[in-house]
């Protein structure tokens, strides 16, 4: 099954793309960090690093998924391409 990677915090197993092929937010919700895509963008106006300094400030909380224990930001923000 083919996995796409979250643009805010990295995540690199989210079940479908955050933006589609014509560039639509999917709404889907990452389950790491909780980020919606076309809500808390489009609707609420976040960007998606001030989400990220927002979510890392607050604790880097998951939002659906146990916190694995040997979970590491830094690694997992290399999944982005800057």
């Amino acid at each position: 099954m083919k996995t796409f990677i979250c643009l805010v915090c990295g995540y690199n197993e989210l079940e479908e793309p955050p933006i589609d092929e014509y560039g639509y937010k999917t709404f889907i919700v990452c389950p790491c960090c909780g980020f919606e895509f076309g809500f808390h963008d489009d609707d609420q106006g976040y960007t998606y690093e001030g989400y990220l300094k927002e979510w890392i400030q607050n604790g880097e909380k998951w939002a659906y998924l146990p916190k694995p224990e040997d979970f590491d930001l830094q690694k997992q923000l290399k999944n982005i391409k800057q």
